[in-house]
């Protein structure tokens, strides 16, 4: 009987094991598949409107990307806290509605300083070619 149970131990923790490495290859690929993504259509708009929107899109999405899960993750910490018991969805999709906005307004408070720094740093390359063609 004992063998019984080693045997199926062993077997429920190959499985879960296989469970995890499989949850983990997919969590790898979607977030390949996010940035492909993120990067892709920066591109797009870089191309079709210029440069400077390209940046700042990508600056976006970035922001909003990663302050929705923080924002979620926050919200829940600090009503578990507060509250002494988890919330659910309606605290988990506030909190990443809020973090997604702090996202977005981050976003553009470093576009505002990028910009400036990007477009300084192309009139120094424009003058420093200009010279060495002179």
């Amino acid at each position: 009987m004992a063998i019984f149970g080693l045997m199926f131990l062993v077997v429920a923790l190959v499985l879960v094991g296989i469970g995890v490495v499989v949850g983990l290859l997919a969590c790898v690929v979607g977030a390949c598949l996010v940035s492909v993504g993120v990067v892709g259509s920066s591109l797009f708009v870089g191309l079709r409107r210029g440069s400077p929107a390209g940046i700042r899109f990508f600056l976006i999405q970035c922001g909003m990307w990663a302050g929705t899960p923080a924002g979620a993750v926050v919200a829940w910490c600090l009503h578990f806290v507060i509250n002494g018991h988890t919330g659910g969805w309606p605290i988990l999709v506030s909190g990443a509605a809020g973090g997604a906005l702090a996202g977005f307004i981050v976003a553009l408070l470093l576009n505002a300083v990028v910009t400036p720094l990007l477009d300084w740093v192309a009139f120094r390359f424009y003058t420093l070619r200009q010279r060495r063609l002179a």
